[in-house]
């Protein structure tokens, strides 16, 4: 409901576009209960698009004014009740330059242009179940719609909330964040995921009732807030190995490069296990971590600071005895940018500390006072050297 009334509120403000008017045109003839809504809500804003919603004196309108246009022919079969509906969009058609025709059914239909958009290497790109790639912006609120024009979610800012009313099958959609951004998904279900730069998590644009589990595909790093279903666990899949909860808080990191698998548990309980041994799994309480080498296939349980492992989330960088190696990494999924590294003496050297929201050259500042190093950064190469 709330991505519909996100569409009404911009019809009524006149700034709806083509594809937002079709899914808001679809979701009101869905039900009498979606079209009840709609009318109450025109009338509260004493819209001056309707002025009669008498849906007998609509009609009446609507078909005198089709009549006596030649060049447009629209068909109307449905039912009286439609009416004013009809008569809202061929007036707000005119104010966004819609065009109406009539097809084989009879059925109002309504032509849109399918925009293709230039996909580039740091945009955060949404792949939707029908093929379709969308680039999304950290910046303003639109709504999410298909290759149909369903709605399927609403985003504000740097977060998308999901919300499918009307799929009924099992589809996933996938979703990519590349270095130097993090962001923010509330699933149909209310789960909230974090992604870190860098990260793809593969998920359902709706979970169903049928379905026996709840479970997503993650490449890279995330958090997730669970809701709570002690009918269906929620699972997280990551190269050969599945994180199962009911509800909860925890941390998953797996990027390709990473030698393990790392689940850090904050809150509630979790099990995890080799997805081909899910009779062996081994269970974490708040406080634990589990690691998984990925070439060993063996796991390790330790109990350590979560903050550490959660920090990314407050744009802090926190380094707890890493490799220079390791560092250069996280900085190059930080803050977008790619190291060539000619001192090669310092891959095995260790380092402590911690920076909240400071800047790549700041950083590297710091780094360079405990074991000398000389850096050059050319837009976002930076090489380092003795």
């Amino acid at each position: 409901m709330h991505h519909y009334w996100f569409l009404i509120e911009k019809f009524l403000n006149k700034t709806i576009s083509k594809e937002e008017r079709i899914a808001l045109e679809k979701w009101i003839l869905r039900n009498k209960q979606n079209m009840k809504y709609f009318k109450s809500r025109i009338k509260e804003s004493n819209s001056k698009i309707l002025l009669d919603f008498d849906s007998e004196k609509a009609f009446m309108k609507f078909d005198n004014e089709i009549k006596a246009k030649t060049s447009k022919v629209i068909v109307l079969r449905r039912t009286v009740r439609y009416a004013a509906v009809f008569v809202i969009f061929s007036m707000i058609s005119i104010l966004i330059g819609k065009d109406t025709f009539n097809n084989s059914k009879g059925a109002t239909v309504v032509s849109s242009e399918v925009k293709k958009e230039v996909i580039g290497e740091e945009d955060i790109v949404l792949k939707l179940a029908d093929g379709t790639s969308k680039v999304i912006s950290t910046s303003g609120d639109e709504v999410v719609l298909d290759e149909n024009g369903n709605v399927i979610g609403s985003k504000s800012d740097n977060s998308i909330v999901f919300d499918a009313e009307a799929l009924e099958d099992l589809v996933y959609s996938e979703i990519y964040i590349p270095f130097g951004q993090t962001f923010k998904l509330k699933l149909s279900d209310g789960t909230k995921v974090w992604l870190n730069a860098g990260s793809r998590l593969r998920f359902p644009q709706k979970f169903i009732k049928s379905a026996a589990d709840r479970i997503v595909y993650l490449e890279g790093e995330a958090y997730f807030d669970v809701t709570k279903n002690t009918n269906k666990p929620f699972i997280v899949n990551v190269n050969d190995m599945n994180v199962k909860v009911y509800g909860t808080q925890f941390n998953v990191s797996s990027y390709k490069e990473d030698e393990n698998v790392t689940t850090t548990l904050v809150e509630g309980s979790v099990s995890v296990y080799e997805t081909e041994n899910p009779d062996e799994e081994l269970k974490l309480t708040p406080s634990y971590q589990a690691k998984y080498h990925k070439t060993k296939n063996a796991f390790k349980k330790a109990k350590v600071n979560t903050d550490m492992y959660t920090a990314w989330m407050r744009n802090k960088l926190v380094i707890d005895n890493l490799k220079f190696k390791e560092i250069l990494l996280l900085l190059e999924r930080k803050h977008h940018v790619k190291f060539i590294n000619n001192a090669e003496n310092l891959n095995s050297e260790t380092y402590k500390g911690e920076f909240d929201n400071e800047n790549i050259e700041s950083v590297l500042k710091t780094i360079s006072l405990s074991t000398p190093f000389k850096y050059e950064i050319n837009q976002n190469i930076i090489t380092i050297s003795k």
